[in-house]
């Protein structure tokens, strides 16, 4: 049986480059490129299983329990990604696009014969992408729509991946890991105390996670006492800490695997030569063996007078999950 994730990859291109002058210029960018590889594979599997149904209907009813699986876990992805693409080339070139894709794959799989064997074996691989097998990056993509609106429940439904800090060169030899969306793309940073960041939308997105670890101020072989800790992360302690320019929004004590710490949210505007961003962080922090761990999780925008809390307020579930997912392994040894 042909690939039909691949054809359908090549296909889209095909398509755009010989039918949609200007708006090809748009497949030029990444996200763009990567969403229509989504939405060919979502389209190419459709197409195979309804030709299964018409050439051995024995299998209708798995057929449909594979595609009520599917479509339960990545049915809203599917929607989504179809809006972005009309509103990206415009909804007459969208149109013309879905006919042109059509009319290819009568052509090039019209003509397929399944077999038993085969149809059952593509229906199996259809459940098995139903609990998320699937090819990279088209799975990163598939998550990132269907869990849009409610950037948690990626999390919460198991679609995870862990990052341990064990072993990095700016780990600082601390041993530690969180568990993040899958969909959100690791990457590493300029900055020496960046040990790796995780951005949204497979890279494409405003927000950010990042992974930090400090070296604390003290004199050698002095450790920061209970007490001090206590002291320490209290709201009066934490404005102190602020960034120039930054604006406190709340603090709130938290513990960390065992480690006393907490979660303070600050805004800020950043500027870079001509360039403006406003940034709304959630910084979760600890101290262990005199190094502060700091996990921020940050929404931005260029247009510095949007109000950032409804954003937050969206992501904040997420970054709590991840805060919440923070091990410390050498403790343990």
């Amino acid at each position: 049986m042909r690939n039909i994730f691949v054809f359908s990859v090549l296909l889209f291109f095909l398509v755009i480059g010989n039918n949609f002058g200007q708006a090809a210029d748009n497949f030029k960018k990444p996200k763009i490129k990567r969403v229509s590889e989504a939405y060919g594979f979502i389209k190419g599997q459709q197409y195979s299983l309804d030709l299964i149904k018409k050439e051995l209907p024995q299998f209708r009813m798995s057929i449909l329990k594979a595609q009520t699986s599917f479509n339960s876990n990545f049915g809203k992805a599917k929607e989504e990604i179809k809006r972005y693409l009309a509103e990206s080339l415009g909804q007459n070139d969208f149109n013309q696009y879905e006919q042109t894709l059509v009319i290819e794959l009568e052509k090039m799989l019209g003509d397929q014969i399944f077999t038993e064997e085969i149809a059952a074996n593509f229906i199996t691989e259809v459940e098995n992408r139903a609990k998320g097998n699937i090819v990279s990056t088209v799975l990163e993509t598939l998550l990132s729509f269907q869990f849009l609106d409610r950037p948690q429940d990626e999390f919460t439904s198991g679609f995870t991946t862990i990052f341990k800090t064990k072993g990095h060169l700016k780990s600082k030899n601390t041993d530690w890991q969180i568990k993040v969306p899958k969909s959100w793309k690791a990457e590493e940073a300029d900055r020496p105390n960046i040990i790796q960041k995780f951005t949204s939308d497979y890279g494409a997105g405003n927000q950010i996670i990042m992974l930090m670890v400090k070296d604390m101020p003290q004199q050698k072989g002095q450790i920061i006492t209970m007490q001090e800790l206590n002291r320490l992360f209290t709201e009066k302690e934490m404005k102190n800490m602020l960034p120039d320019g930054g604006k406190f929004i709340s603090f709130t004590k938290m513990t960390f695997d065992n480690h006393i710490g907490g979660m303070m949210e600050i805004e800020q505007i950043r500027e870079s030569l001509d360039f403006k961003v406003k940034i709304r962080m959630a910084q979760f922090m600890f101290i262990r063996d005199n190094k502060m761990y700091i996990l921020q999780g940050m929404v931005s925008t260029d247009e510095t007078l949007t109000d950032l809390s409804l954003e937050m307020k969206k992501y904040m579930p997420l970054y709590k999950l991840v805060a919440n997912s923070i091990v410390v392994n050498d403790q343990y040894k």
